[in-house]
């Protein structure tokens, strides 16, 4: 479907774009799409690094806050755990971001903010496709992949999250594999 490749061509713009800023040490830390913009030549730009930490370890907030925009954060950068924050946490972010884009609902839909830290912390979000069948199985299980709640099970970087939508795009097969049933059930 065009709406979905469309889609998959933005994310990946994201993606390389985030690979560039992860190779130059900055990690965004407010991944959203609010801070994805398109021009008129349907060139994504990503905005807003207000909020960004920078490799050496000498971030823009004290130890214990939580940066960012909570329903699109990461479980560890919710947690306030700064010193475990690293590039992965854009990775999830923007694996939240195509999560609402592809199913048209944010990844978890509370508005109360101790609920939904429950949410990010302890509820795994339903499968893109339990809410539309139409979601390509690929565009799914990349999602599901970015959205890990373990760091050490979402794409290593950015770039690795790029090639898989490379290669959806390409029709060719992608490396991530799906989650085991357990890992995504509706809650």
């Amino acid at each position: 479907d065009q709406y979905f490749r469309s889609i998959a061509k933005l994310i990946l713009q994201a993606a390389e774009a985030l690979q560039h800023v992860h190779e130059s040490g900055i990690i965004h830390r407010d991944i959203k799409p609010a801070n994805l913009l398109i021009d008129s030549e349907s060139h994504l730009r990503i905005t807003d690094f207000g909020l960004a930490q920078f490799r050496s370890g000498i971030g823009l907030t004290c130890t214990g806050d939580t940066p960012g925009t909570l329903r699109y954060m990461s479980p560890e950068q919710a947690a306030g755990k700064r010193s475990i924050v690293d590039h992965r946490t854009d990775v999830y972010s923007l694996g939240a971001t195509l999560y609402e884009l592809l199913t048209l609902q944010p990844i978890f839909g509370s508005r109360d903010v101790q609920e939904l830290l429950s949410q990010i912390f302890d509820t795994q979000p339903i499968a893109p496709r339990n809410i539309d069948a139409s979601i390509p199985t690929e565009l799914e299980t990349i999602v599901l992949k970015a959205i890990n709640k373990s760091p050490e099970d979402r794409y290593p970087t950015a770039g690795e999250m790029a090639a898989d939508l490379q290669r959806y795009l390409d029709h060719q097969p992608i490396l991530a594999k799906r989650p085991a049933p357990i890992d995504h059930l509706k809650n």
